[in-house]
């Protein structure tokens, strides 16, 4: 079996009971439903004695009183098996939907940073949407019709065989015809649909990219070039729809025709056979048959309709299986059963980390003793946000090692690297939740309860409220450390208070003080915060500094800044350059020492002078103006 249907024959087996009634109910329901036409043949035949021979015993009224009764009793049970079938296959699909969606999206939270860098959300979106919603439909209504397909030509076939071998030879000479037209239709909608989903997938990314870029749409007014970029897209999708609807609706208009082809050739050999038989072929059994092969119009016509969904359905597990296979280029460790203390003693040892063919830190040896202030710097594209990421273990090194308390970060448990780490990204992400909820979003909180596997979702109750956010303390004195908490007394709803999406709502250097206070909160024992003071003023980043000092009590805090008064009061500080690890000591140190760090400190001090010289210009040029006003 290939990798791909076993993946999804495991949740199908998963349900197996469920599918199994729906299948034993669905046949049942189907010979149900030809015991009518039995009934009518036998009501025909006996009238047509009693008016042909003038027989009183040929039927009787009672007789058909019992018929009409088997009728009405036979469709009542095929109904009731029929609501049995849905009960079991379509809550199976709705339940197997559940699980992919859950499975799949606790795979995605496998995945390391490069791949949600290639990645696209909107992709990823309608993949869990879209794609899972057609997979569905082939597991529920798509099964459902197949069985209901199979199980009346099954029993139809029975019938018309046990009535007239000759008139059913008649009609299965027309199904390879259907059987091959639907091979060939079959994989032209499958490869169609692919394609309609992937340009569905564009539709989505750029739809969110402009959602989440509204205010660079807007700053640089291309709000028409992105509609036309859209259009455009639009247009691409409507033209492949079109391009699977031309296969996809003669499919069943081919159906309908081969299927008045065969009443047609029914009725003409039948008529002959009543007219010059021996009796052997009554006219009961003509109207049983017809009404039989009537009965198979409906699923005869419904073959090209499911062939679709089932391909649409094939071809978007096939996405959704690329999903499942992707893999993490950082290795996951798994969870040891004891959990060792962490003192927070870092060490790098001739690591280099190489993007492809770029070289972006090369042989890095740097030894970060527990409970140092450690800060970082160099200029533009030096590998600071590298080194980062190295520390956090985003990305494993090319060559060398990177040591916590002596052991290789590859060796660590991922869980347990992360539960110890405090990190502050160079661009801070925030969610669509409360300002509280963000700061504590790092803290255990009390878990809602998980089904069971094999447990119906139908006899769970539904889940509770969402519970509330840790102690209300750690936030207020993570957002006073963080030099956030003047800012949230004028928010309308203090700690309360709902951001937008990303945090739009807040100001940038809002922004960085929020997830810097969401890294504190945890009291972690190695805070490590990436450029995430770029966006403040000197008294504000005074005052944050101010914070860290005290939380670098007992702790390993590692602090990489651009600006050079960001690190002066760090106990030692390395300065990166081109990949290379060029100078390292304490502020003094390096500014006596007058290399690539003095250079640093130097224009940046002649830069902050210009803007100074540069802004009393500009407040004496206004003084003069009103003056002369």
């Amino acid at each position: 079996m290939d990798r791909n249907w076993q993946a999804l024959w495991a949740y199908l087996y998963r349900h197996r009971r469920q599918y199994i009634i729906g299948i034993v109910a669905v046949a049942i329901a189907n010979a149900l439903a030809l015991l009518p036409f039995y009934f009518i043949r036998l009501v025909i035949d006996g009238l047509t004695a009693r008016i042909e021979g003038g027989s009183a015993a040929a039927i009787t009224l009672t007789q058909i009183g019992w018929y009409a009764a088997g009728i009405a009793i036979s469709a009542l049970l095929s109904g009731a098996l029929m609501l049995v079938m849905r009960r079991q296959i379509i809550v199976a699909s709705r339940e197997i939907e559940y699980e992919v969606r859950r499975d799949l999206f606790a795979h995605l939270q496998t995945l390391d940073q490069a791949y949600f860098g290639r990645a696209r959300t909107g992709d990823l979106m309608n993949r869990l949407t879209g794609d899972l919603g057609s997979v569905r439909e082939l597991l529920g209504f798509g099964a459902w019709q197949v069985v209901n397909i199979a199980a009346s030509f099954a029993t139809s076939l029975a019938v018309m065989f046990s009535l007239s071998w000759q008139l059913t030879l008649v009609v299965l000479a027309l199904l390879p015809i259907i059987v091959g037209a639907l091979f060939v239709l079959a994989r032209m909608i499958h490869a169609r649909h692919t394609a309609v989903q992937e340009q569905n997938s564009l539709i989505a990314a750029k739809a969110q990219e402009n959602f989440s870029g509204a205010r660079v749409v807007k700053g640089y007014a291309m709000e028409s070039r992105e509609l036309e970029d859209y259009r455009a897209m639009n247009l691409e999708l409507l033209r492949r729809n079109i391009q699977l609807t031309k296969v996809d609706g003669p499919l069943r208009s081919f159906t309908s025709l081969l299927l008045g082809l065969a009443f047609g050739l029914v009725l003409l050999v039948g008529g002959r056979q009543i007219l010059q038989g021996s009796g052997e072929f009554t006219v009961g059994m003509f109207v049983q048959f017809v009404g039989t092969l009537d009965r198979l119009a409906w699923p005869m016509m419904m073959v090209g309709w499911i062939t679709s969904v089932n391909q649409r359905g094939l071809a978007s597990w096939r996405r959704l299986v690329e999903l499942f296979n992707a893999r993490p280029e950082v290795g996951r460790v798994p969870d040891e059963a004891q959990t060792l203390p962490v003192r927070g003693e870092l060490e790098l040892k001739g690591v280099s980390l190489r993007y492809g063919d770029t070289a972006v830190l090369k042989d890095i040896d740097l030894h970060v003793p527990a409970g140092t202030f450690l800060g970082i710097t160099g200029p533009t594209g030096s590998g600071k946000t590298s080194l980062a990421a190295l520390l956090t273990r985003l990305v494993d090194p090319t060559e060398g090692q990177v040591l916590l308390d002596g052991r290789d970060l590859r060796a660590i448990p991922t869980t347990q690297l992360r539960e110890v780490l405090g990190v502050v990204p160079q661009e801070p992400f925030l969610f669509s939740d409360t300002l509280a909820n963000n700061i504590t979003f790092g803290l255990e909180h009390e878990q809602l309860p998980v089904i069971p596997t094999g447990v119906s979702v139908l006899d769970v109750s539904p889940p509770p409220e969402l519970p509330q956010n840790p102690d209300q303390a750690q936030v207020l004195r993570a957002a006073e450390l963080a030099g956030l908490a003047g800012d949230v007394e004028g928010f309308p709803e203090g700690y309360g208070t709902l951001l937008g999406e990303r945090g739009v709502t807040l100001s940038g250097g809002q922004r960085q003080r929020t997830a810097i206070a969401r890294a504190i909160a945890r009291e972690p024992r190695v805070l490590i915060l990436d450029d995430s003071l770029s966006a403040v003023d000197t008294e504000t980043e005074r005052q944050i500094i101010d914070g860290l000092r005290e939380v670098s009590r007992g702790r390993t805090v590692i602090l990489i800044a651009h600006r050079i008064s960001t690190l002066r009061h760090a106990d030692t500080i390395a300065v990166l350059d081109e990949g290379r690890l060029v100078e390292q000591g304490s502020h003094a140190e390096l500014l006596a020492l007058g290399g690539h760090y003095a250079e640093l400190d130097r224009l940046q001090q002649l830069s902050s002078e210009i803007e100074e010289d540069t802004g009393q210009a500009t407040a004496s040029g206004a003084t003069l103006a009103g003056g002369r006003a």
